[in-house]
């Protein structure tokens, strides 16, 4: 049995059962399981392949265990919610999407893994293309993809549903229940037990359930590399390795001095960002206000995760498949029209590709449009004009970002005003009794002086250089003392909030330049 532990690396299963359950889904056809392959897997979960005598192959799926991104127990609502919706959208749609023949929720059954048995995926996936674009895929496949892409979002927006939340199959029929999308569950927010969790009657209970979620989890989960004022280096804003990791180094540092991510006063940072996103909540409901508030079915579908791991693809890159809608939910009308992230979900589509996205989908909209008697050209106005400010609500409130304070800008830039007056608006918050006494609650939770002293000595490495920079950075900043009315010999009792971005980053590689030249 050596050689065939692999196959069991994640899970423990009955590859007898199996084969006899597929057999019999398919009349008797002689099915077989590779016990030397390995299993495929993704954040959540792993997979093998079946392979009948006829050269069919299907697909076992089943949620790895203890990843820690979710719970278990939303592992397996999410392996019940992917069945049903693959199954609603094979019976209601041309989109093509696996066909699912079995499913289980639980490991009690003669497989003895819970799992969805589906189909395999034609093609391949566009990863391949997108990584090697001089070899497989050229801006032109690609603009042909997105143009694909256009058709299957407006499909998609066809189908309606009177809540926001998960499909569930319930003795035949398709229900929606509880919401799964990442805002609700991903990063553990599954175990915060004073968020909404659906289904939801309205747009306005929709926003308010995943900004619940999102300051929960900025009050009390862990934040990994979110620093809200000091953002981690986006490689993006860098012209070549050198300066992107130099950035990063001294990023590390400065953040693991203190341990700012996890501090009180970061995360009152978050809270800050977190309650004026109500404020514009109003904002939000009108963006989604198509629908009139005594309509039914005003919530589409929405598959949250079109990456190109996700999306598969023919030979001349016509989509063979859509894969992994884990996370789909029913979702307000203006959200689902958000063209997708390429070629991860977090990316923001590149602007050279964005018009043959549009392209299709205003294709589709003008040609149905007709029988909904809904003037055309106000409607592709509409979409056109909030598509990337939803984008921008949801990287952040989904934490889905290396620069949480970029997105947040672009978002107060869009409804409010300029950089200056935004900083200057955490600025007044971050002296107000408010905000002043939840920093210190949160700091009731912190680590002692000396935990911290610890923690810093296993985090931070033997550059002295980069060590006090940091230091200096931090006194100069008065990063702990900002929570605070500034005492007349502050040196910043007359500055905004110090943002540590990539423009202080290139100004201390100059200083060094000099130094060194000096």
């Amino acid at each position: 049995m050596q050689e065939h532990t692999s196959i069991f690396r994640y899970a423990k299963f009955d590859s007898l059962a199996l084969c006899q359950l597929a057999s019999r889904l398919r009349d008797g056809q002689s099915c077989s399981c590779d016990l030397t392959q390995t299993p495929k897997a993704g954040s959540f979960n792993w997979a093998v392949f079946l392979l009948f005598a006829d050269g069919v192959e299907w697909v076992l799926r089943s949620p790895r265990k203890g990843e820690g991104v979710v719970s278990d127990d939303t592992n397996l609502l999410l392996v019940a919610s992917e069945a049903a919706t693959l199954k609603y959208i094979k019976g209601h749609s041309t989109i093509p999407v696996p066909e699912i023949y079995s499913y289980q929720t639980s490991a009690d059954n003669d497989v003895g893994v819970p799992y969805i048995l589906m189909s395999k995926a034609e093609g391949s996936p566009l990863h391949n293309a997108w990584q090697y674009p001089e070899v497989l895929g050229t801006k032109e496949q690609r603009a042909k993809v997105l143009f694909q892409l256009g058709a299957i979002t407006w499909k998609l927006s066809r189908l309606r549903f009177s809540q926001a939340g998960s499909l569930f199959e319930d003795s035949g029929e398709f229900k929606i229940k509880t919401c799964l999308s990442r805002g609700l569950v991903m990063h553990r927010r599954d175990d915060l037990e004073d968020v909404p969790r659906g289904p939801f009657n309205s747009e306005n209970d929709f926003f308010e359930a995943h900004i619940t979620a999102f300051l929960e989890h900025v009050r009390y989960l862990p934040l990994s590399h979110h620093c809200f004022l000091a953002p981690l280096p986006a490689r993006g804003e860098y012209g070549d390795d050198t300066s992107y990791l130099a950035a990063v180094d001294r990023w590390n540092y400065l953040v693991a001095l203190r341990s700012k991510t996890h501090s009180p006063l970061n995360r009152t940072d978050y809270v800050i960002a977190g309650d004026a996103l109500w404020g514009l909540m109003a904002k939000w409901t009108q963006l989604c206000g198509y629908f009139r508030d005594d309509e039914e079915d005003r919530f589409v579908l929405y598959h949250p995760d079109l990456n190109v791991t996700n999306i598969y693809v023919d030979e001349k890159f016509n989509i063979t498949c859509i894969i992994d809608w884990g996370f789909c939910s029913a979702i307000p009308f203006a959200m689902a029209l958000i063209p997708p992230g390429l070629p991860q979900s977090r990316n923001e589509l590149h602007r050279l590709l964005l018009p043959a996205f549009e392209e299709r989908f205003q294709q589709e909209l003008e040609e149905n449009l007709l029988e909904e008697a809904i003037d055309a050209e106000y409607r592709l106005s509409w979409i056109a004009s909030r598509n990337r400010p939803m984008w921008l609500f949801t990287r952040l409130l989904n934490l889905d970002s290396e620069t949480d304070y970029g997105l947040f800008k672009s978002i107060w830039e869009a409804t409010r005003s300029g950089e200056p007056e935004m900083l200057n608006f955490f600025r007044s918050m971050q002296t107000s009794e408010k905000y002043v006494s939840l920093q210190k609650e949160l700091a009731e939770d912190d680590l002692t002086a000396s935990e911290l002293v610890q923690k810093e000595r296993r985090c931070i490495g033997p550059n002295v250089k980069s060590l006090a920079i940091s230091r200096k950075l931090t006194l100069v900043s008065e990063w702990s003392t900002r929570y605070s009315v500034p005492g007349k010999h502050s040196i910043r009792r007359h500055s905004s909030v110090f943002v540590a971005d990539k423009k202080l980053w290139a100004w201390i590689d100059c200083c060094l330049k000099i130094s060194i030249a000096g």
